[in-house]
């Protein structure tokens, strides 16, 4: 008998991931996690504008010419909000790098 294989049990810092909320699903940065106690620090990044975000000067997303904005605080998660797989392909610009690590310190 062969066993299903489970994909990511355990998620990895540094990568990126799917946050679903109520509002559908974005790009987010897992950076600090807590398997135990089910906490997952992440960067929320979206391509809309609003009062809460700034605006990053290279999108994170290299195919799609949209300009990409960062939430100002990272939000914990539970498991249950992001995906089950790594998002592929995506990247911080070294310029944006500061604004991103400044984020993380909030918390």
């Amino acid at each position: 008998m062969s066993k299903k294989k489970i994909y990511n049990k355990h998620l990895e810092k540094g990568r990126f991931y799917i946050h679903s909320d109520g509002h559908g699903g974005h790009p987010a940065l897992l950076y600090k996690k807590n398997d135990k106690k089910n906490f997952y620090y992440v960067v929320v990044f979206t391509s809309s504008p609003g009062p809460k975000r700034k605006r990053l000067t290279f999108s994170i997303e290299p195919i799609r010419v949209k300009v990409s904005f960062v939430h100002n605080t990272p939000k914990i998660s539970s498991r249950r909000e992001l995906g089950r797989k790594p998002m592929v392909g995506l990247k911080i610009h070294k310029i944006d790098k500061p604004l991103i690590e400044s984020i993380k310190r909030k918390k």
